[in-house]
């Protein structure tokens, strides 16, 4: 079972009045060659719950309780500072249907019932994750000089921003199990209770994924186009980015093919 989550919309604000705009797209050879699930980590998950359960009527006996456990929320943080460790953050429910009669012979009672659990902790993982920084606020400015070169000009500024899209880290159920005691209370002097305390432990086994690019473009595979690099000071370099040699960073730089004028093989291999 996957957890997932629905897209919010956000409020609409304000739009500017737009004097000019003009666009431009390039298509370039991919860096990798799929985008698959990677299992960062197999994970136990164990929780305790103590709840209290009070039945519509009396009951005489307890005749069966069907148990279903599903999450509501799995949420993955990935921590600052250590690669092979995340936060993990689970909300779910265990759905009880109870069925019980009142007397010794009669109609079987149906009563369903939702009991929350809720838990957090930290968890090592054992594969990478991609994961780049943003940098959303006009923190790095360009000043340009006042007429007078007296200062900087007040009216006007620039700045360089700019957001990484990462894949999020999910969540998949495999496996569940409930260990339960039930205690029974408030009995009538029919012999009948009406209070059900249940002390239960939920153990939950669950994978963390995360989609990661698989494949680089040193594959040799037939009819490769022209690799797209950047012609910087005279020479043909690769434009890199963090720990993928083969990811291509565009900004503002000019792309060219990775072949330069006197080479006429199209199919060199990318070192």
């Amino acid at each position: 079972m996957y957890y997932t989550k629905a897209c919010h919309k956000g409020g609409s604000c304000d739009k500017a009045k737009v004097s000019h705009s003009h666009s431009e797209a390039n298509g370039y050879y991919p860096s990798s060659s799929t985008n698959v699930p990677v299992i960062l980590s197999q994970v136990n998950f164990q929780t305790a719950v103590e709840a209290e359960v009070h039945l519509p009527t009396p009951a005489k006996e307890i005749k069966s309780i069907k148990k279903n456990v599903s999450l509501k929320q799995c949420n993955v943080l990935k921590h600052p500072f250590r690669e092979d460790q995340v936060k993990l953050f689970i909300t779910g429910i265990v759905h009880k249907n109870i069925q019980y009669v009142e007397a010794c012979s009669g109609t079987v009672k149906d009563y369903s019932v939702d009991i929350p659990f809720t838990g957090s902790d930290d968890v090592k993982i054992y594969k990478p994750v991609f994961q780049s920084q943003s940098q959303t606020t006009s923190t790095t400015e360009y000043k340009n000089a006042s007429c007078n070169h007296h200062g900087s000009n007040s009216h006007q500024t620039s700045s360089f921003t700019y957001e990484s899209f990462n894949e999020p880290i999910t969540c998949k159920l495999n496996y569940s199990d409930v260990i339960e005691l039930d205690l029974f209370e408030d009995f009538d002097r029919f012999g009948r209770f009406n209070t059900i305390i249940e002390k239960m432990e939920v153990n939950l086994w669950l994978y963390l994924l995360q989609n990661q690019p698989t494949g680089n473009c040193s594959d040799d595979t037939s009819h490769k186009p022209h690799k797209p690099c950047h012609k910087h000071k005279h020479k043909w370099i690769w434009a890199k980015r963090g720990s993928n040699p083969c990811a291509r960073r565009l900004t503002g730089v000019e792309l060219r093919p990775c072949v330069a004028p006197n080479e006429t093989n199209r199919n060199k291999k990318c070192r």
